[in-house]
C-alpha cells in the first residue's frame, strides 16, 4: 500500500478494536506483546481488506509491526500504565469518547474487557449502538496470585455486554464460570455459558531446529508465581547439586544462576532461534495456566515440553501425550529419566499442525458482519 493509498480506499465497515498491550515500554518491543502477535496471526489469515480496523496504542510504543496491514489506523491513545494490574483500570475516556464521535464504528472487536463497560457510557454520546465482540486473555483470579481488590467483576460486566466472547481453553472457561458463581446468580452465569466460547490460539507453522544441544531444558516462561518459576528454580539448584551435565534455557533477564543460559532478545526471529536449540522445554504451571504462547513457540520448533496435568494442557497436546505429570514428584521424574536417555525424544509435528492457525481460527465465531 502507498502514502496515500489510505485517501482513496473506501471501505464498507469501521471495526474498533480495543486493545490489551501487558508488554511495552522503556527497554521492552510491542511488536513481542502476546496481544500484537495474536492480532498478526489473525490478520495474516482472515484480513478481509474492505474493512478498517483502528487500533490504539499507548503513548511511545506504536506497534510498527502493524504498519503493513493497509487497512489497520494506527491512533495514539495516550499514555496508560506498564503494570498490567493498574493498566486495567486506567480507562483512557477522553480518547475513546472521541474516537467514537469520530469514526462510524460499524463494530466492536474488544480484547480487554475492563474497559468495556466504560466504553458503553461514553458510547451514549454517539447515534450508533455496535454489536461487540470479545476475546479475554486473562482474568484476575486466586488462581494465578491476584489482589484481595481486583477486576474480576469488571471483567465479568464487560463479557456481559458481549455478543461473544473468546477464550483459550475449556479449562479457562470452566473455571471463569466457576469463580463467578461466587458472586452472581444462576441466570448470569447461564448468560456467561453463551458467551465465553473456546477459541484456541493457533502457533507458528513447524521447523524443526536443526542444531540441538543436548540435556539444555527450556524455561521460556515469565518470571511470575502462577508459571510456577520459584519452584523450577529451586528444584534446579537441587539438581544442579548432584549433577552438572544440564543447562537451562530461560528468557528471564535478572536471574543469575550458575547453569542459566539467557535466550532474551528484543528480535522474536533471534528469540524463536534461540528456543529451537533446546532440547526439552517444561511448564510448572500449578494452579493456573493460560493458553502458553510461550509453550507453542516452543512447540512450533519441534522442542517437546514436559507439561502439567489438570489444567488446558491435556487441550494443546492430547491426553495421551507422553510427557504430561502430576506433581513436582512426577516432573523431576520425567526430567532426570529425560536426561538419562530413558526417554525418547517426542515429535511434536503432529500437535504443531493441529495448532497451526489455519485450523484454529476456523473456531473464531469474530466479526461476523
Amino acid at each position: 500500500m502507498n502514502f496515500f493509498e489510505e485517501d482513496v480506499v473506501q471501505y464498507t465497515k469501521n471495526v474498533l478494536i480495543v486493545p490489551n498491550y501487558t508488554h511495552f515500554g522503556p527497554d521492552k518491543n510491542v511488536n513481542a506483546d502476546s496481544f500484537i502477535l495474536v492480532l498478526k496471526s489473525y490478520f495474516n489469515h482472515c484480513n478481509d481488506k474492505s474493512i478498517r480496523f483502528v487500533l490504539p496504542y499507548p503513548e511511545g510504543s506504536i506497534p510498527s509491526d502493524m504498519m503493513k496491514y493497509g487497512n489497520i489506523k494506527l491512533v495514539n491513545m495516550g499514555h496508560i500504565s506498564t503494570f498490567p494490574q493498574t493498566m486495567r483500570v486506567q480507562f483512557p475516556s477522553t480518547f475513546f469518547k472521541n474516537t467514537l464521535m469520530e469514526y462510524e464504528f460499524d463494530g466492536i472487536w474488544c480484547h480487554l474487557p475492563e474497559w468495556l463497560n466504560q466504553i458503553m457510557v461514553v458510547r451514549r454520546y454517539t447515534k450508533t449502538t455496535q454489536k461487540i465482540y470479545g476475546y479475554c486473555h486473562w482474568w484476575e483470579l486466586p488462581e494465578n496470585g491476584c489482589y484481595t481488590h481486583n477486576t474480576f467483576i469488571n471483567n465479568i460486566q464487560g463479557m456481559l455486554k458481549m455478543e461473544n466472547c473468546g477464550v483459550n481453553s475449556k479449562w479457562v472457561k470452566k473455571l471463569v464460570i466457576q469463580r463467578a458463581s461466587e458472586i452472581f446468580n444462576k441466570d448470569i452465569t447461564d448468560q456467561l455459558e453463551n458467551i465465553i466460547q473456546p477459541m484456541y490460539l493457533g502457533c507458528d507453522p513447524y521447523s524443526a531446529g536443526k542444531n540441538i544441544n543436548k540435556k539444555t531444558i527450556l524455561f521460556n516462561h515469565r518470571n511470575d508465581h502462577y508459571t510456577g518459576a520459584d519452584w523450577f528454580f529451586e528444584e534446579m539448584d537441587k539438581l544442579y547439586e548432584d549433577r552438572q551435565d544440564f543447562i537451562v534455557y530461560t528468557s528471564i533477564a535478572d536471574i543469575q544462576k550458575p547453569y542459566i543460559k539467557s535466550i532474551k532478545h528484543p528480535d522474536r526471529k533471534v528469540y524463536i532461534e534461540n528456543v529451537s536449540k533446546a532440547d526439552i522445554g517444561v511448564g510448572c504451571f500449578t494452579k493456573y495456566s493460560a493458553w502458553s504462547m510461550s509453550t507453542t513457540d516452543g512447540l512450533s520448533r519441534n522442542v517437546p515440553y514436559i507439561l502439567p496435568k489438570g489444567l488446558c494442557y491435556e487441550e494443546m497436546v492430547g491426553e495421551d501425550y507422553p510427557l504430561l505429570y502430576s506433581g513436582k514428584k512426577e516432573f523431576l521424574k520425567l526430567l532426570t529419566d529425560y536426561l538419562d536417555g530413558k526417554i525418547e525424544r517426542p515429535n511434536t509435528k503432529k500437535i504443531v499442525e493441529k495448532l497451526g492457525w489455519k485450523n484454529t481460527l476456523k473456531d473464531w465465531k469474530v466479526l461476523p458482519y
